[in-house]
């Protein structure tokens, strides 16, 4: 038998879908993902963690899941919704159904929304705080909409990772400032050969520096990055002493840490088809992207007293927004979006190099 889901803001603004499941109210930014593949991917991610995702797609789920697909060890999402999701899925690589897989983790999901509509309302209204459940009173889910934690100000990716404070032989290794690593990032550089360690974000300057590592890559993650002030002060202090690689969150935390200002988007870059130009490529990229926070647009380069030149690595070619930052002067760089390619088109492969090379030059000298 169907059930009626409900989602509904502060402001009473709501969507009804329809449930042959049970679930208990959650709360989360609703926030639209216009990709067509990588669901498996995507609910992983530990970078959506306080977000409940609309699926533009029509069918969610058709080919199943499998565990090669995680980007960590179980679902990160607050609840997904979509027009359709599949019970039955047809792949050889198909362990289960996305649904069964939701159901083991109690995450929501309902289907029968005009996903559309909603679209077009955040694209208009912009992304905002929801409360979605089954079967619930409209008024009930305001009230309990009130005790959500807000994504303005949402310092979870401090726990978003795994990353310890145990490292063990590190020397050599690339560390992972742990915001919510993408298992992705880290097959990347296994694949380039490269040993990793995850290291909590909360790890100290000099107790970073004492591992003796090849590079610091500054990993995606939830949240808000302004909230995360002990992270940002950390990296300032890890500037020119070790190359830098920032990715989504990563990206932000470095321009933070430069002086840069991060403002909140209206509705945020979800998807994998967004085209972006790199400095020295002439064709576009065509990148996966998550984030709903932005750091300011360089029109000029800006020189920095302790850093050096401060360049616009990357555009987007949708709003022009800031996709990346340079300080080749310090070893460092970052982009807005996902390089890894977990889901996504293997384009952004080549943004990892720079690292890589900056890596092979301290080794060499």
């Amino acid at each position: 038998m169907y059930k009626k889901a409900l989602l509904i803001n502060e402001n009473g603004d709501e969507f009804i879908g329809w449930s042959t499941e049970e679930f208990k109210p959650v709360t989360g930014e609703l926030i639209f993902n216009t990709a067509m593949t990588g669901f498996v991917e995507i609910l992983s991610d530990p970078s959506y963690v306080n977000q409940i995702i609309t699926f533009t797609s029509s069918h969610v789920g058709n080919y199943g899941m499998s565990k090669t697909d995680f980007e960590s060890s179980e679902p990160k999402i607050e609840a997904a919704i979509a027009n359709s999701f599949t019970y039955n899925p047809s792949s050889w690589r198909s362990e289960k159904s996305i649904t069964d897989w939701l159901n083991e983790y109690n995450i929501p999901f309902s289907g029968g929304f005009d996903v559309r509509t909603v679209t077009t309302h955040l694209r208009d209204a912009g992304s905002d705080m929801y409360a979605f459940g089954t079967d619930v009173d409209a008024k009930d889910l305001k009230k309990f909409l009130k005790k959500a934690k807000n994504i303005i100000g949402d310092d979870s990716a401090l726990k978003a990772g795994s990353g310890n404070s145990e490292y063990i032989k590190t020397k050599g290794k690339i560390g992972i400032l742990d915001l919510g690593a993408k298992t992705s990032i880290v097959n990347v550089l296994k694949e380039k050969n490269f040993d990793t360690v995850l290291i909590n974000p909360e790890t100290k300057p000099d107790e970073i520096l004492s591992l003796e590592l090849s590079g610091l890559l500054i990993s995606n993650g939830p949240g808000d990055p302004r909230s995360l002030t002990q992270v940002i002060e950390n990296v300032k202090n890890l500037i020119g002493k070790l190359p830098i690689f920032g990715i989504c969150l990563g990206h932000q935390i470095l321009g933070l840490a430069c002086g840069l200002n991060v403002e909140k988007l209206d509705f945020g870059h979800h998807g994998s088809n967004h085209p972006v130009k790199i400095n020295g490529i002439k064709k576009a990229l065509i990148t996966s992207q998550n984030h709903g926070f932005s750091v300011e647009s360089l029109n000029e380069p800006i020189k920095h007293q302790e850093y050096g030149t401060i360049n616009a690595y990357a555009t987007n070619l949708n709003d022009g927004s800031n996709e990346g930052i340079s300080l080749w002067d310090s070893n460092a760089y970052s982009v807005q979006f996902h390089p890894e390619s977990g889901p996504g088109t293997t384009d952004g492969l080549q943004i990892f190099n720079p690292f890589i090379e900056m890596i092979e030059e301290k080794h060499a000298s």
